[in-house]
């Protein structure tokens, strides 16, 4: 097992000869905080992080983004190319730290879905907690706009994320507002501090 395993609490739900054989078959790649890269849907993998922050977004055919998801330590990433069928659409992803992640060909991944029981259940429980993830976003739209600044905010925080690299806009496309509501919400937030 690598180092940078230890901790990852994607990988400790895995036995070592499966984790073994992961590294074995990744590319470890590390990503400064703000890079922003589009899904390679041409070359697909499984991407575990191992650390770091940051989330996926869509950009509208009006030129604006739209906030899908926050992607943590232990998340995985590329689950979408186990279901062929179904049409997902290309995203984006932006990194708001530094972000280690482990990336596996999607053949490998498949392999060892379909061959090993621990796998294929640590997969299985981390598409549950995107889910339940995306759940508490979607309740999040019933909030105003100055409750969501301070929810996301919160949850950066929580995340040991340096607040001193989020911008305005980042706060604005995470939480689904303006920046004039991020920028009011800002005043109640270091009110509050």
């Amino acid at each position: 097992m690598k180092k940078q395993c230890e901790g990852n609490p994607f990988c400790d739900a895995l036995d070592s000869g499966t984790r073994a054989y992961l590294c074995e078959n990744s590319t470890f790649i590390v990503q400064m905080p703000r890079q922003i890269q589009s899904t390679d849907l041409g070359n697909p993998r499984l991407e575990i992080i191992h650390k770091g922050v940051l989330f996926t977004f869509n950009l509208l055919e009006d030129g604006s983004q739209e906030f899908i998801h926050l992607i943590k330590k232990g998340d995985v990433l590329g689950t979408r190319h186990f279901f062929d069928r179904l049409a997902i659409p290309e995203y984006n992803l932006m990194t708001l730290t530094e972000v280690h992640k482990c990336s596996i060909p999607i053949k490998v991944a498949e392999k060892l879905y379909h061959e090993n029981r621990d796998f294929a259940q640590a997969l299985t429980e981390n598409l549950l907690d995107m889910m339940n993830n995306l759940t508490r976003w979607v309740s999040m739209r019933s909030k105003n706009g100055t409750e969501k600044v301070q929810q996301v905010y919160e949850l950066l925080q929580d995340l040991d994320i340096d607040m001193t690299m989020i911008t305005q806009d980042d706060l604005a496309l995470i939480a689904g507002v303006s920046r004039i509501t991020v920028a009011r919400a800002m005043k109640d937030i270091y009110k509050k501090n």
